[in-house]
């Protein structure tokens, strides 16, 4: 083989593995594309259970500190 045929070769083999590498990475990028969906999504129905407790707490103190005043 001719020197030029085997820098052809060389250059060959390398883009192989950078395209392979790529494409490990976007597949990489995908799978932590979805991680962060997901994660997203239970962070938000936490989120809402959180405010609703909050607003259940604040029902419940409304409620008392009328009784509490009277109490007084």
């Amino acid at each position: 083989m001719s020197k030029l045929s085997e820098r052809c070769e060389e250059r060959k083999l390398q883009a192989q593995l950078l395209a392979e590498k790529y494409n490990g990475l976007v597949e990489e990028q995908k799978k932590l594309e979805n991680q962060r969906l997901q994660t997203k999504a239970e962070f938000e129905m936490k989120n809402a259970q959180y405010i609703e407790l909050v607003e259940l707490v604040k029902e419940e103190e409304g409620v008392q500190e009328p009784v509490d005043q009277i109490v007084e």
